[in-house]
């Protein structure tokens, strides 16, 4: 009998590059659980926010997939091709996550959960010249 897959047991390998400084120049490379991942989009982009759903999905379908971010790129793909899944199970798994997060942190309603919506960068100011 296999071992149920859950996002501790999946394992991806993570590449950094820069994109502002020198174009290509990796930062860094690693393997790291797929729940560590999850957990780090979530706290960057929001609470359970729709891209990181987005994010788990094609890389749980596909094997592979680049986030790029405004001074680097991650590109995440599964170690082991096997961990490959259909679309409903990696939205499963993404469930199963957040409520195994919930469990340890003790939130029942996410009510003491504050979400930050970026509609729009702010305007950057430039400094006067006379």
């Amino acid at each position: 009998m296999t071992t149920p897959k859950t996002s501790q047991n999946i394992v991806v390998s993570e590449k950094k590059t820069a994109l502002n400084s020198t174009i290509g120049e990796v930062i860094s490379e690693l393997q790291v659980p797929l729940s560590t991942k999850i957990d780090e989009y979530i706290l960057k982009l929001g609470y359970s926010n729709a891209h990181v759903l987005g994010i788990l999905v094609q890389l749980l379908t596909n094997g592979k997939v680049r986030v790029d971010f405004r001074d680097y790129a991650e590109r995440l793909s599964l170690i082991t091709a096997n961990d490959r899944m259909t679309r409903g199970d990696a939205v499963e798994l993404f469930d199963e996550h957040l409520k195994t997060m919930n469990s340890h942190s003790g939130a029942a309603g996410e009510s003491n959960v504050t979400q930050k919506i970026v509609v729009q960068m702010p305007k950057v100011q430039l400094p006067k010249t006379f």
